[in-house]
């Protein structure tokens, strides 16, 4: 995936969180199956997994960097899920999420190929600045098929 892909990803997926804005209440706290996550739930996920990111991660990639592991994954996801269902609105939840996207799209737009290169390890895993990003953007690919079709619509 090039620099310019994963600009018109963000700029894409922006328009995807902002429809989410039109949900019911019962659209919003709809599992996505039987003993699932809420659709709240999975915003919130992403939400807390950005902010994770550009907090303890984007700012220590430089070259040859050596990070920690993530931290406990069902952790974070249970944060998450306590946040959407119980402690934020969904407006809450969504323009969280939205202005941390705004920041992508700002780092983005100061990177390059060669910034995209920056390689780095997280534990045994060797990553650059670009692997990363697509990472993620495939992380919301798969969340925002899964509450696509729990919705039984595809929101754009």
């Amino acid at each position: 995936m090039n620099l310019e892909q994963m600009k018109a990803h963000y700029k894409e997926f922006d328009g995807w969180i902002h429809s989410l804005k039109g949900l019911s209440d019962a659209e919003w706290n709809m599992p996505l199956g039987e003993g699932k996550w809420s659709v709240a739930a999975v915003v919130a996920h992403l939400l807390l997994w950005d902010q994770y990111s550009l907090e303890e991660r984007f700012p220590y990639f430089k070259e040859g960097a050596d990070l920690p592991s993530y931290p406990d994954f069902q952790g974070v996801n249970d944060r998450a899920r306590e946040y959407a269902e119980n402690k934020a609105t969904k407006e809450q939840v969504l323009d969280e999420l939205l202005a941390i996207r705004k920041a992508y799209r700002e780092m983005l737009e100061q990177m390059d190929s060669e910034k995209l290169a920056v390689s780095f390890r997280i534990s045994n895993h060797q990553l650059t600045i670009g692997t990363y990003f697509e990472d993620f953007i495939q992380h919301d690919l798969h969340h925002q098929k899964q509450v696509n079709q729990v919705l039984g619509k595809t929101l754009v």
